[in-house]
């Protein structure tokens, strides 16, 4: 007796039973803890996981898209992608990693500038930080978080400094400390290579830093980007070449949040966890917001797709992705050398960057 099987439907069943039983899983999870999540909200890092866990839904507008492109040079950076991609002695580098590192070099030299503190009117720079206020909450299309106020040592008068967040009002600024050299950076690194946000992500570190990664199709890996000191591929910058101590960094992107902790910090600089925050609720707080991402991308998949395809595209685009990287994260990686770059951080003033432990 011969038996036909087909063994492309069994596959595509058991990947999709797999994820049906991966998500139920981890729902149960969350409901088992849900009490203790909604307790947790406003402790350090838990807070920021929650305001943080879908800040790259800005860059879907496609408008906001054309805008970065047309604030760009795009005739220059293309120019520069293509003498890259003809001078490189690495195979492994993609097209898009060209200009992933072309647009690091443009950013940080022809587009965007470091505010230590702004300049007066009257011309001076000479200005002392009196304090700060809080923008209108009922009209503020630029996301202002706060406003710093200084007074000019020369003329007296107050100068303002609006710590923006829009990006799309930052490609006219071109102005800020890291919170907007990331947030534009990014706006612009979406529209050059974000076919898709799963391979954009926004890196949040609890020690007042933040950069950003994108996925390297030549690499075959999430490669480290510093727009504000235009590094590339160099996690270890902070904690080897800085000299910075951080407890928690966690990792945004369209459809996980991960905890990149073990990628960034070396147990010589590791504050620890439990210290700043119990790390089961961490861990907790991010498995509920890979919750919500899964449910989704299971109703934007199914207003397109069968029920069946959408079930297999959680198992291909999320479930799988999400614990490849946590696999490698759980792997000793090579020290990445440092050699060629200062020693310590180049963006800021000395005072500023020897005072949060950042100077080398």
């Amino acid at each position: 007796m011969t038996t036909n099987i087909d063994y492309g439907d069994l596959k595509d069943g058991l990947i999709i039973e797999y994820a049906k039983r991966k998500l139920a899983s981890e729902k149960k999870a969350v409901a088992a803890s849900i009490r203790e999540i909604e307790q947790s909200v406003s402790l350090p890092v838990v807070k920021s996981l929650h305001t943080l866990s879908n800040c790259l839904a800005r860059y879907d507008d496609p408008n906001a898209l054309d805008k970065a492109l047309d604030a760009i040079d795009l005739a220059n950076i293309y120019e520069n992608v293509e003498r890259r991609e003809r001078e490189s002695t690495n195979p492994a580098l993609s097209y898009d990693d060209f200009v992933v590192l072309e647009l690091l070099r443009y950013f940080k030299h022809d587009f965007f500038k470091w505010v230590n503190s702004p300049s007066c009117q009257c011309g001076s720079s000479e200005v002392v930080n009196s304090g700060i206020k809080r923008p209108d909450p009922s009209n503020n299309p630029d996301e202002i978080s706060i406003i710093e106020v200084y007074r000019c040592q020369k003329c007296n008068q107050y100068v303002e400094f609006a710590r923006i967040n829009n990006p799309v009002s930052l490609l006219s600024t071109r102005l800020g400390r890291c919170g907007e050299w990331v947030n534009c950076f990014l706006l612009i690194l979406t529209a050059l290579i974000g076919d898709g946000k799963d391979r954009i992500r926004y890196v949040w570190n609890n020690e007042d830093h933040v950069w950003c990664e994108y996925y390297s199709f030549g690499l075959k890996k999430w490669v480290h980007l510093d727009p504000c000191e235009g590094v590339f591929d160099e996690p270890l910058l902070y904690c080897e070449n800085w000299g910075k101590r951080m407890s928690y960094v966690i990792g945004f992107n369209k459809y996980s949040v991960v905890d990149l902790s073990k990628k960034y910090i070396t147990k010589a600089k590791q504050i620890k966890q439990s210290d700043v925050v119990n790390p089961t609720k961490v861990k907790n707080s991010i498995r509920f917001h890979n919750v919500k991402k899964a449910d989704e991308y299971l109703a934007t998949a199914r207003s397109n797709k069968s029920e069946n395809e959408s079930w297999r595209l959680l198992y291909t685009d999320v479930f799988v992705p999400r614990s490849r990287e946590l696999e490698d994260l759980g792997i000793a990686k090579p020290t990445p050398s440092l050699s060629d770059l200062p020693k310590g951080r180049q963006t800021g003033s000395a005072t500023w960057t020897q005072a949060r432990g950042e100077d080398g």
